[in-house]
């Protein structure tokens, strides 16, 4: 069987690819199932494949929120309406500021009209028409991140290595730091998602000084993510896909 990840940033894709490897035996594969062709579009995209036994995973990057329904639209609908491509769907969205509700409102309308119910960290089996006038059924499930406050995947991955007592008082300064940052450098921490990526950025130089001019996803696979509680309780449900 066929599963798919849709998640906004190439940061998501990178970290779901080596956590799932880690906590569920997903391996890196290049060649694609037979007549499923999914490229992406631009540097901002991504999309690749990994395999399990006889199963395949697709994990794609839609180049942001924004783009989540354009991506769905242009490469996922018609080959799961033509050819039943997929038969899971999993939606990892960052929470922001937004409240849970409305966030699977929005993952609920996303992906008509294949899927039209999705619940946050709970498979749904939703029911669609195929191009040949057949009922199918496909799992849908939305990983809201953080689940418990405000915040996007760098806050989760902050609250992760708060795990150890030792680096929380790290994360917790190099958070003060940023905080007082933003007085005199707006031009470049003006919005809240900047602040918490300079946040995650500080914390990291602090551990790891001899990575710092490392790419994103060294130094994301660098750390032992598959022995946070905290992300395995987030992605719990995603392990299962």
């Amino acid at each position: 069987m066929n599963k798919i990840i849709l998640c906004e940033g190439e940061t998501d894709a990178i970290l779901l690819s080596y956590y799932l490897g880690k906590m569920a035996g997903w391996k890196f594969c290049k060649k694609p199932p037979a007549n499923i062709a999914i490229k992406p579009d631009s540097f901002e995209q991504s999309a690749n494949w990994y395999e399990k036994g006889d199963d395949r995973l697709l994990i794609c990057a839609t180049g942001g929120k924004s783009n989540v329904w354009p991506f769905f639209r242009d490469k996922i609908l018609r080959p799961v309406v033509d050819a039943g491509a997929f038969s899971r769907i999993a939606l990892v969205l960052d929470r922001d500021e937004s409240e849970i509700k409305s966030i699977e409102d929005h993952a609920s309308a996303v992906f008509k009209p294949v899927i039209r119910t999705m619940r946050n960290n709970e498979w749904v089996s939703n029911k669609y028409t195929d191009a040949y006038g057949t009922e199918q059924i496909i799992e849908g499930l939305l990983v809201v991140i953080p689940t418990e406050h405000e915040g996007a995947l760098e806050t989760l991955m902050l609250d992760s290595i708060a795990e150890n007592p030792y680096d929380a008082a790290i994360v917790d300064k190099a958070g003060a730091f940023i905080a007082d940052m933003k007085t005199v450098a707006s031009r470049y921490l003006g919005s809240r998602r900047s602040a918490i990526k300079a946040h995650l950025g500080v914390t990291w130089a602090i551990q790891y000084p001899e990575k710092v001019f490392k790419l994103m996803n060294e130094q994301i696979l660098s750390v032992k993510w598959e022995e946070s509680e905290i992300l395995h309780k987030c992605f719990e449900q995603l392990e299962k896909i």
